[in-house]
């Protein structure tokens, strides 16, 4: 048997070693999106129901379910409004797998939030004005060229490095002040941050392709080939915007918290993040079993980061 540390205990619901009654994880689990369902329920039938009617599970499902119906009897823009449907079913997606991690603040939701709707506007309208310069000077003989060599180098450089870095602006920009006001967050926060910011700048750019998709259909006269392709990009890029960008957040959390050293750390988090979106680009139209593997690696390496915290904690308490 381990012996404890002074001042430590063991988690009341899962055993790991913690200094108070439950452990982040399990924290996590009880506040976060199926909190409900790691929770001792009321006997009473009013209370049971009332109890599920005011869950996050509940709720937070019934919205999903019911947006695509509200948007066409409130006769919005169905495109637009799906668009932010797909990227927001992701963030319900990752907002428990970090709150499995740690206690998430209220002030990181309240981050999310800003993060969301800054780089849906600010952010896609950055990477957009840098595109279309590097196009008007030539970018697109590269980009567009049929050799792997030659268009994934052109991807990594023109588009990875620039929506790269878009997606991290308002990080920066929180990076920034809790540097000049001396706090330290979590890399945790910092990498959630990223994934809600990657979340609205791929909400905001799904919306052109869906809109070129449905125009490529009107011109050619086709069976919605153009829209399928664009609504079939809207379900999975959300999840690969978050990814690239959770693992160049989560580098500069390393980086404060290490007392803003160590800066190798986030500029090589930006450079591979670049590599895996520029090469997903590249190799996605004739090379889809790359595109695949690139994907696979890039929520790999994601994954890991974000499971580093339990790796170090099982590291502390071995004999």
């Amino acid at each position: 048997m381990v012996n404890l540390p002074p001042g430590m205990n063991r988690c009341a619901q899962c055993g790991d070693p913690v200094d108070g009654v439950l452990c982040d994880a399990c924290r996590g689990q009880r506040g976060g999106l199926f909190s409900i369902a790691y929770r001792r329920l009321p006997h009473n039938p009013l209370l049971y129901i009332a109890t599920i009617v005011k869950s996050r599970l509940f709720l937070g499902l019934l919205i999903f379910a019911t947006v695509p119906i509200l948007l066409g009897d409130l006769n919005l823009n169905v495109v637009d409004g799906m668009m932010v449907y797909f990227s927001l079913f992701w963030f319900f997606i990752f907002q428990p797998l970090m709150a499995a991690q740690m206690q998430m603040p209220l002030r990181s939701v309240v981050m999310d939030i800003a993060a969301y709707v800054f780089t849906g506007i600010i952010g896609v309208l950055f990477a957009l004005a840098v595109e279309s310069f590097w196009i008007d000077h030539g970018a697109n003989l590269l980009l567009n060229s049929r050799y792997l060599l030659i268009s994934a180098p052109a991807y990594v450089l023109f588009i990875g490095l620039t929506e790269e870095f878009a997606k991290q602006i308002f990080v920066l920009i929180i990076f920034t002040v809790n540097r000049v006001k001396n706090k330290v967050w979590n890399p945790l926060v910092y990498m959630m941050i990223g994934i809600s910011s990657g979340l609205g700048f791929s909400a905001v750019e799904n919306i052109s392709y869906v809109q070129h998709g449905i125009s490529f259909d009107v011109l050619h006269r086709s069976v919605g080939l153009g829209t399928i392709t664009a609504l079939t990009r809207a379900l999975y890029t959300p999840f690969l915007h978050a990814v690239w960008a959770g693992i160049v957040a989560y580098g500069l959390g390393v980086v404060a918290k290490r007392g803003y050293h160590d800066w190798h750390l986030a500029v090589g988090a930006f450079l591979l993040a670049a590599i895996f979106h520029g090469f997903y680009d590249a190799s996605l139209q004739a090379h889809g079993g790359l595109s695949v593997l690139d994907v696979g690696v890039s929520y790999l390496v994601f994954l890991s980061l974000l499971l580093n915290n339990r790796r170090q904690k099982g590291l502390s308490v071995s004999p």
